[in-house]
């Protein structure tokens, strides 16, 4: 979305900043409090409630990672549905289904969460996307027998006719696209089954990574007090131990509420009031065991996280313990007082 929106001209860093985020945040997953702060600025921004019928088409696959590579390497469309459907969620907080019979394929979609201004745009971008997909990669002028929406008519109806190539029904039971049963058989230019099982495997970790039910942010907790020892864990090597992908494991920090750089200063801060208590590493020591290039960059940190300086919290002439406001992830929020 973020690509088609810089396609159509809209300034990203702008949208950012009236969404109060930085244009870096955009890079992550967002929480649904944010994602839905930047829709709403996005969609006003734009000023064309039709917009989602021009940005649908401009969709890329490949920059849905192993679940656009999973479907474009697929031996046919209904191949490709199938594993969008599948996967979605990975990439969209949308849930799809299909429902076939001998004649035709319903692609049925639905976001969760109230309605939202910008709720029929996303439903429109998700139904443009997949006839662009099946389009491009099938090189056929696929037409969709018709598609439905549950609302009612807007006043730019008619240009549902002029986008999908098909009758467009309003106020029905569910917000779908609808192929032809024999489009679903239409090969795809870019099918390699060799290269699709690699894609497979890789989306279905993801996949069941992401329907875990453990809290994934004290798991990341605890795979950063294994590896914290001199040297930094990059957030790659973080997902490598869990199992999961960089982006999944972003996606599902952001779901908490949480972020990989400030768990990351929060261990690093309880490793070192456990060494400054403990009394038998030297400050020099410590800052290398916790990954910061030189023991000044460590007093800087620890002051900025407590208000104190090493010395000051090893030698008992420290403040009281530094409190985060409520519902923040700043390093120092988790301990009430001293190790």
């Amino acid at each position: 979305m973020l690509h088609a929106l810089q396609k159509a001209g809209i300034d990203l860093a702008e949208l950012a900043s009236r969404a109060n985020l930085a244009i870096d945040d955009l890079k992550k997953p967002l929480t649904d409090e944010q994602a839905d702060r930047f829709f709403t600025v996005a969609y006003e921004r734009v000023g064309d409630p039709a917009a989602g019928l021009v940005l649908g088409k401009q969709m890329r696959p490949e920059l849905f990672g192993v679940v656009g590579f999973s479907a474009m390497t697929s031996p046919n469309f209904g191949a490709a549905l199938a594993r969008i459907v599948r996967y979605n969620t990975l990439m969209s907080g949308c849930d799809l289904q299909i429902a076939q019979d001998a004649r035709e394929a319903e692609v049925r979609m639905h976001y969760s969460g109230p309605q939202r201004p910008y709720s029929r745009c996303r439903i429109d971008i998700q139904m443009g996307s997949l006839l662009s997909f099946g389009r491009i990669f099938t090189e056929q002028p696929i037409k969709p027998v018709r598609v439905t929406l549950r609302g009612e008519r807007p006043p730019y109806h008619a240009r549902y006719a002029e986008v999908f190539s098909c009758p467009a029904l309003f106020e029905q039971a569910h917000d779908a696209i609808v192929f032809r049963r024999a489009d679903l058989d239409l090969p795809l230019v870019s099918a390699n089954p060799k290269v699709t099982a690699l894609f497979d495997d890789a989306a279905e970790r993801d996949l069941v990574a992401c329907r875990a039910p453990c809290n994934m942010t004290e798991a990341v907790r605890d795979a950063l007090r294994e590896t914290l020892r001199g040297e930094l864990p990059t957030i790659e090597q973080v997902a490598s131990m869990l199992c999961v992908s960089e982006r999944t494991l972003q996606r599902r920090l952001a779901r908490e509420g949480a972020q990989f750089t400030a768990l990351l200063d929060e261990v690093r801060l309880e490793m070192a009031r456990h060494h400054l208590a403990a009394g038998r590493a030297s400050l020099t020591e410590i800052a290398y065991l916790l990954g910061f290039v030189d023991p000044n960059s460590f007093f800087r940190s620890f002051k900025r996280w407590t208000g104190q300086t090493p010395d000051m919290y090893r030698h008992g002439l420290a403040k009281p313990p530094f409190r985060a406001p409520h519902n923040s992830h700043a390093p120092g929020n988790t301990w009430a007082a001293p190790i």
